[in-house]
């Protein structure tokens, strides 16, 4: 029995030592090294004050795993005078997270108790979130005028002008710089994908601007206005109930 299995491996070839992919989705599997990986890609450069702040972690936490991302080359760390200001080390990692975000919303479920429809639309970063940000999404997508890439990015799609114009935008104004444009980001309450990216940014400041969206104080919460369900309505064919009044 024995033989045979060595034989076996004989067969298929010697077991590598060590893959490197392997190390680096390990790196990755800790979630606040995930997160600090997606708040750089998502946002750009931030010095260790600000990632603390924005992922609500203590520093000597962060520090600990910021100094684990840049001894693996993840990130890189340039100093302005007392600040260390952190970037990703590689525009790939960019490309990573909306892949992974595709297909982790492409796997089933895990069984337990369903999720509560009681989540509160929100902020994510600069864009929008929740149930208001995936029916945005899902509305852009089904009038073309996003088309979904294998990726996880996201293209212009053939309506995209007439869409976007209709809630305040205009796309050649689009200047994102070396920002990603848009993509898709798994929405974690709703097990589907939101808006992100400069697009998805500028979609969120346009809304908050005509007053069809409200920020909630002290938080990241937001809520449809009426005017904003009527403006949805009209514009993408969104039934979507307002939210209620902010405290």
């Amino acid at each position: 029995m024995v033989q045979e299995r060595s034989n076996r491996r004989r067969a298929i070839g010697p077991e590598p030592r060590s893959d490197p992919r392997a190390e680096l989705l390990g790196l990755l599997a800790e979630p606040l090294r995930l997160r600090v990986v997606d708040r750089l890609g998502q946002g750009g450069p931030a010095t260790v004050s600000q990632l603390a702040g924005e992922l609500q972690v203590p520093l000597p936490q962060l520090s600990n795993h910021l100094r684990k991302l840049r001894d693996h080359g993840l990130v890189t760390a340039e100093r302005r005078g007392r600040q260390a200001v952190y970037r990703l080390a590689d525009p790939g990692l960019e490309l990573l997270l909306p892949l992974l975000d595709r297909i982790t919303g492409r796997l089933p479920s895990p069984p337990g108790p369903g999720r509560s429809r009681a989540a509160p639309s929100r902020t994510c970063y600069r864009h929008l979130a929740g149930p208001l940000g995936v029916a945005l999404y899902r509305a852009l997508v089904a009038r073309r005028a996003l088309d979904e890439r294998p990726d996880g990015t996201l293209a212009m799609g053939a309506a995209a002008a007439p869409a976007l114009a209709s809630l305040g935008i205009d796309p050649g104004a689009l200047a994102p710089g070396r920002r990603r444009l848009a993509f898709q980001c798994l929405d974690a309450t709703e097990g589907a994908p939101h808006l992100a990216g400069a697009l998805g940014d500028a979609v969120a400041a346009a809304l908050v601007g005509r007053g069809w969206v409200e920020r909630i104080p002290g938080g990241r919460e937001v809520r449809l206005t009426t005017r904003g369900a009527a403006g949805l309505d009209r514009a993408l064919g969104l039934a979507l109930a307002p939210g209620p009044p902010g405290g």
